[in-house]
């Protein structure tokens, strides 16, 4: 790894500043799980290092009536054990033993890992099933973007030169809803080869799905929403048979690829029984929670 200029900006504009300054030559690092590792491995190049640690405020978690608002330097550590996210988003924290280990989610953030964009990170899964956004600041100013939109390709996203993530925002949910994630990997603290995150929000005293979010890691290029699934079951008086075939529309969204960890034709097998059981299981919560309004999702 060569050598390379190390920046510990103390402000947002300052941090934007020097991206700006340096160019092309410049990386921004959060937490510095995923940069340090590319710039070992020699998978990017940086004449310089631009440290977000020490801007306050990127590390706060915000409650409000309508929503809770993440830092993009909030480490995994921190969400696991925030009692915000216990109470609201539950799901959050029974998937946090299957990313990574806890070492590694002491250091790592969220806006790092977002900024990575690793087809089989399990938090855009979770955070495209809750349709969630990402604020964006840089030398034009602040934009909103949802989390799908932001994720653009294979290690990709629609981060401009010198913006940097400032936060993620995660809209409360009803009381009639329900929320699943599970993933299939080589070890549970790996990337998810198929990965899913399913949300059902059900009609008032019916089980007539009014809204239906379906996210699939591991399986394209980015994390995607499976749109035609979603679309099947929008509306529908939801049983287990109907949620099948729906599931089964997923295998044709996909676009999975081979590795060292899966073939494409297993990601491609295994992708429609996992949305099948995600689905089922956010349908089932979302019973639960509209029997018991604080059940959680």
């Amino acid at each position: 790894m060569r050598n390379f200029l190390f920046l510990r900006p103390t402000s947002l504009d300052e941090a934007i500043s020097l991206l700006q300054r340096h160019g092309d030559d410049a990386k921004a690092m959060a937490g510095g799980q995923s940069v340090v590792l590319l710039l070992r491995e020699g998978l990017i190049v940086a004449e310089v290092i631009v440290s977000l640690a020490k801007i306050p405020g990127l590390d706060d978690i915000e409650a409000a009536a309508d929503a809770l608002t993440l830092g993009g330097l909030t480490t995994h550590r921190q969400v696991e054990k925030s009692p915000a996210i216990r109470e609201h988003f539950p799901f959050i924290c029974e998937a946090y033993p299957m990313v990574a280990t806890v070492p590694v989610r002491n250091i790592a953030t969220l806006g790092g890992n977002l900024c990575h964009n690793a087809p089989g990170s399990d938090p855009p899964a979770w955070f495209i099933a809750l349709d969630a956004t990402v604020t964006l600041r840089g030398p034009e100013g602040e934009r909103m973007l949802t989390v799908e939109e932001f994720g653009t390709s294979y290690y990709e996203t629609a981060l401009k030169p010198a913006e940097i993530l400032t936060s993620i925002r995660l809209p409360l949910m009803s009381a009639n809803t329900g929320i699943a994630y599970h993933k299939y990997a080589t070890r549970p603290m790996d990337m998810a080869f198929v990965g899913v995150a399913a949300r059902v929000t059900l009609e008032p005293e019916s089980d007539q799905g009014a809204e239906v979010r379906v996210a699939l890691s591991g399986v394209a290029p980015t994390t995607i929403r499976a749109r035609n699934v979603e679309a099947a079951l929008r509306g529908q008086r939801l049983t287990e048979a109907v949620i099948a075939e729906a599931a089964a529309l997923a295998a044709a969204e996909i676009e999975p690829m081979s590795d060292g960890h899966a073939s494409a034709e297993y990601r491609r097998k295994l992708t429609v029984p996992a949305a099948r059981r995600m689905l089922t299981e956010a349908w089932r919560r979302a019973q639960a929670s509209s029997a018991n309004p604080r059940s959680g999702a």
